[in-house]
């Protein structure tokens, strides 16, 4: 309300210290634990400039994870490059055999954008020795991890230049917006530049490198103004603060939920590496020993009792690289992905709902699957009452 009664809503209208912009930049750099953060307008804002700064150049090619948002492979061809599509583990996260491979098979390849698909995190160990042994520069697409952190600290340190999402779909919320982070000086001046600090703009942040990396920046790089706003920046302050006591409920909630769906053997809720602290912020999980039509009888019972499950082999579903293909995205055979996304769901564990509903959610679920794959009655058992 203060941003609004001021009518300045943008944030270079006012020095650091008073701008909203910049002190959520500080407030977020502290959360992560790196040097520097920049508030720009997206995450697909974010993963674009990261690229950028990293090297990528149009005609480029890019190794990112087959499951993923479809703007990622979207913001990798907006550069001219091409994305080249590494298959998923049963765990949701990047299959790190299967990125050996393509990053034996693709040497040109000088940039990987790991993508932490719902906050799971592949071995980040093992990523960083394959990153170092095919000279490969580490991006992180932290876009659903705010909170997730790896051995104890929050994830995106693994990272040349990591990009965050406070979209309206995650922990923090600011209907759009996102956060670059690193720790390279030079980089980050580049990425200040490019976001849109034109002229001498730099000296409105606090969270930035030294004013002689920025004024070379300012000679060199482009404007492609995707700043935050004040409105933005306003808004999402008040979560980073909170968002240690936050993720406390949410887990509380997915754990709620998940012994429930765990009673059900045909229910498989991915399992995170014992070295991540996650943040159940959402539900995802998939079906196993089902027929076609027992997923499609799980997902129109689910609905009719008021859980509309997202799921992943939908035609329209933006996270199935299948349906990337309508705007050009190169094709790859993934026959591991494939068969996990054929019974694969997605659902928001809602931050306003109660433990009540959280219970009613779990016991939709588990009467679904089990009306879905109960056998028919038999019509001379007086019985046996159908689903």
């Amino acid at each position: 309300m203060e941003v609004m009664r001021s009518g300045r809503l943008f944030r270079y209208t006012q020095p650091a210290e008073t701008s909203q912009v910049s002190q959520a930049e500080v407030e977020f750099a502290e959360m992560v634990g790196q040097k520097y953060a920049l508030g720009v307008n997206s995450c697909s804002s974010a993963i674009m400039i990261a690229m950028i700064v990293c090297g990528v150049e149009s005609g480029d090619e890019v190794i990112t994870n087959g499951l993923t948002f479809t703007a990622l492979p979207s913001t990798i061809m907006r550069l001219g490059a091409t994305p080249v599509l590494v298959e998923a583990t049963p765990n949701w996260t990047m299959d790190l055999d299967d990125l050996e491979k393509k990053a034996a098979a693709h040497p040109k390849a000088k940039v990987l954008v790991l993508s932490h698909m719902r906050g799971k995190i592949a071995h980040m160990d093992r990523v960083v020795e394959i990153c170092e042994k095919h000279g490969l520069t580490l991006v992180e697409d932290c876009a659903h991890s705010c909170g997730v952190k790896w051995k104890g600290r929050q994830i995106g340190y693994h990272a040349a230049v990591s990009a965050y999402s406070t979209q309206s779909d995650k922990v923090i919320n600011s209907g759009e917006g996102g956060f670059i982070t690193s720790d390279d000086p030079e980089m980050m001046a580049k990425a200040i530049y490019l976001s849109g600090a034109y002229e001498a703009r730099y000296k409105h942040h606090i969270a930035a490198p030294d004013a002689a990396l920025c004024e070379d920046a300012m000679m060199k790089m482009p404007n492609l103004s995707s700043r935050m706003s004040e409105l933005t920046a306003a808004v999402l302050r008040p979560l980073i603060a909170n968002l240690p006591e936050r993720v406390v409920k949410y887990n509380e909630r997915y754990d709620r939920v998940v012994s429930k769906l765990r009673t059900m053997p045909q229910i498989v809720v991915p399992e995170q590496h014992p070295e991540v602290e996650g943040v159940g912020d959402h539900l995802n999980f998939y079906l196993k020993d089902v027929t076609k039509e027992q997923n499609a009888a799980f997902i129109a019972t689910a609905k009719a009792l008021g859980v509309p499950l997202g799921w992943f082999a939908s035609k329209i579903n933006a996270r199935n690289h299948v349906n990337w293909r309508k705007f050009g995205s190169p094709t790859f055979e993934l026959p591991n992905t494939d068969a996990l996304l054929a019974t694969a769901f997605d659902l928001k564990m809602p931050p306003h709902f109660t433990n009540a509903e959280m219970d009613t959610l779990a016991d939709v679920l588990v009467y679904s699957l089990a009306a879905a794959t109960a056998p028919p009655c038999d019509e001379n058992d007086e019985t046996c009452v159908d689903a």
